[in-house]
């Protein structure tokens, strides 16, 4: 009997974010978009065990989205 693999999501932290450049927070945005879109066709499926994993990757992008805004707007006004 094979056993499916839980997705265990530790919500990501604003400090390590931060730390990152712009080019590694858009490939993580890409990739937790894909996640999302995934856990959503899994959660209408029905094989989706647990769905607030779709809450915590909505938290993660709109985490890594503001601080995309927040080093944009610094290199933005720094001119």
């Amino acid at each position: 009997m094979r056993l499916k693999e839980e997705v265990v999501k530790v919500p990501l932290n604003p400090k390590d974010l931060r730390n990152m450049d712009i080019k590694e927070l858009k490939e993580k945005l890409n990739q937790l978009q894909m996640d999302l879109l995934r856990y959503r066709v899994e959660a209408r499926m029905g094989t989706l065990k647990n769905t607030a994993v779709i809450r915590n990757t909505r938290k993660d992008i709109a985490r890594i989205l503001t601080v995309l805004k927040e080093k944009e707007s610094k290199s933005g006004g720094k001119k």
